[in-house]
């Protein structure tokens, strides 16, 4: 790995490159376009020196971006649940910790309200056989329902901008690359699948689906040359309709390495 611009073709790179952005109010578009609107400003990812301010940057590859809610609630791993598969076994519990009741016929006792998350309040540890435990609201347990664990849908859109520092919303300085949803209930996902094709084969079999005996397979990737930025917003659509955009927030991640 070297310290200067060598010039090199893509597939070698000198160094590698990690980037991470949160993003919250970063809107862009509406409930019927990716296009980013005036008064819009997605965030800045990954910046391939657009000052052109540096001799050792020859561009980049982007390999790898990841999205993360910041959100999340005991429905994304429960420390316990209570279905015929695990009935009869025995647990212990501290004050915060919780337990989905997933079948409520296995239990000696019906709970308070049913299915559900139960979270243990006592400020003593206690525990037992889990269907033996009575979970009742109001003496030893909070309840929260299903439905209110739910994690709606949300799309992120990746933007190309080239040479220059001060894109101006609107005018088509950002120029849609993709754009990946998070659908209900998913906390996490990565944008390999929706990134752009480019000419670096496929070394192994991957997915054939739809291609014809002729069709090379093909990685995904975001190429970047010298002066180039990548920006990413949240679609202003859906439960996120306003400018206030995401307000729980996530983190978009970038791999990938320097020409």
């Amino acid at each position: 790995m070297t310290s200067t611009n060598t010039n090199k073709q893509p597939v070698f790179v000198d160094r590698p490159l990690i980037t991470c952005s949160r993003i919250t109010s970063e809107v862009v578009g509406d409930a019927n376009t990716l296009f980013v609107q005036g008064g819009q400003a997605p965030v800045l990812l990954v910046d391939m020196d657009a000052t052109l301010s540096t001799d050792n940057n020859s561009g980049g590859i982007i390999d790898s971006i990841r999205i993360q809610r910041d959100n999340t609630n005991i429905a994304a791993n429960p420390d316990y649940t209570v279905n015929a598969a695990t009935s009869g076994t025995t647990i212990g519990l501290v004050q915060g910790q919780s337990v989905y009741i997933e079948e409520t016929g296995v239990l000696n006792s019906a709970p308070s309200f049913g299915v559900g998350y139960y979270t243990y309040t006592g400020a003593v540890a206690s525990g037992g056989v889990n269907t033996a435990i009575a979970y009742n609201v109001g003496a030893g347990f909070s309840y929260i329902s299903p439905n209110q664990t739910v994690v709606p849908s949300v799309t992120f859109v990746a933007y190309l901008v080239n040479g220059t520092e001060q894109p101006i919303p609107g005018n088509g300085d950002y120029r849609i690359l993709f754009s990946k949803t998070l659908g209900e209930g998913t906390l996490a996902a990565d944008c390999s699948d929706v990134m752009p094709e480019i000419t670096v084969p496929v070394p192994n079999q991957g997915n054939t689906n739809g291609l014809g005996e002729r069709t090379p397979l093909k990685n995904r990737a975001v190429v970047l040359q010298r002066g180039q930025r990548l920006y990413m917003g949240v679609q202003q659509r859906g439960a996120f309709s306003t400018q206030s955009g995401y307000i729980p927030g996530a983190h978009v991640t970038a791999q990938g390495g320097f020409y």
